[in-house]
């Protein structure tokens, strides 16, 4: 491809060609193209130089193709239509895609947040396909690194290229196997930090944000089990004599089934915010939109019905 060449070109005659081809008349080329008849000859005249080739003949039936302009016919009709759709707004249509999505989340987000996702991805969108694939911190400065189309978490300061949208709100209880000490009497939060706790781990980290807020009070806790699954740790929890402090649409999603018992925690907290976050790379993308759009949508009614009557034991 020779760019100079390109850009030395008025390629708003190539249109103009076009027509020329169809209607075979300066005239009705003209009235199509709302201009004047001389400009139209104009046109033509530079088309002659362009090409060093007359590419019409005049006769009383009107304008004949010679058979460089009739060669050249071939070509310019698709070149035209890719220019078109590539200047054109990109659509995308759900019903008739075959695209493939990529989504970070935690267990607990595939077990719990996705399923309602899923199902409507099914329905609205039969041939795209979606990969699951787990959400460590590190990944909230690596979106783009692993063509990943949106995570779901948690974040406060995210990185200047990443976007997000809050899908929701939560906050943290405890959990405790049924028959556990720290439910048969209210847990104050010295209590609290002097039994065993189990840590949910995602990226190796070796604290959390309670750990944090403990400090703050001059208090310590210790970590008798790190484990990387949330659902893993409540199953474990259920057959132990530690805590677990987890969110509560988690818990409540969960005990029933691990026979949990969901207890305050015993500190005022702010809750926090359930995001989904994006590459700004696909800010204008029609089909990220359309799948956005979708997990907002669905997030926000599952966490809405999670945290219904929100109450602990």
């Amino acid at each position: 491809m020779n760019i100079n060449n390109l850009t030395t070109t008025d390629l708003n005659l190539l249109p103009v060609f076009q027509v020329l081809l169809e209607e075979r008349s300066v005239t009705r080329a003209a009235g199509r193209l709302n201009l004047t008849q001389p400009a139209i000859s104009r046109n033509l005249a530079r088309l002659r130089t362009l090409f060093n080739d007359p590419l019409f003949t005049r006769t009383p039936k009107g304008l004949i193709p010679t058979p460089r302009a009739e060669m050249l016919a071939l070509q310019l009709r698709q070149s035209l239509q890719d220019l078109s759709h590539l200047i054109s707004p990109a659509v995308f249509t759900p019903e008739s895609a075959t695209k493939n999505f990529r989504l970070a989340t935690t267990d607990y987000g595939a077990q719990v947040l996705l399923p309602p996702v899923i199902k409507r991805l099914r329905t609205e969108a039969p041939g795209v396909n979606l990969e699951i694939v787990p959400w460590q911190e590190s990944l909230l400065q690596e979106l783009y690194q692993h063509d990943i189309d949106l995570a779901t978490c948690t974040v406060e300061d995210a990185p200047a290229a990443i976007h997000g949208r809050g899908v929701g709100s939560d906050r943290f209880v405890c959990v405790v196997r049924d028959n556990h000490p720290a439910a048969e009497q209210p847990l104050d939060l010295e209590h609290y930090a002097n039994y065993p706790h189990a840590l949910i781990t995602m990226g190796g980290a070796r604290k959390g944000a309670i750990d944090y807020l403990l400090e703050e009070r001059g208090l310590k806790r210790r970590i008798a089990l790190r484990v990387p699954h949330f659902v893993a740790a409540l199953a474990i929890i259920s057959q132990s004599d530690m805590i677990l402090t987890v969110p509560y649409g988690l818990a409540s999603s969960f005990a029933k089934q691990y026979q949990l018992k969901i207890l305050p925690f015993p500190m005022p907290q702010k809750g926090f915010t359930y995001s989904i976050i994006w590459h700004e790379r696909y800010i204008k993308d029609p089909a990220h939109m359309w799948l956005r759009n979708l997990v907002f949508e669905e997030l926000t009614h599952t966490l809405e019905a999670l945290n219904v009557g929100f109450r602990v034991s």
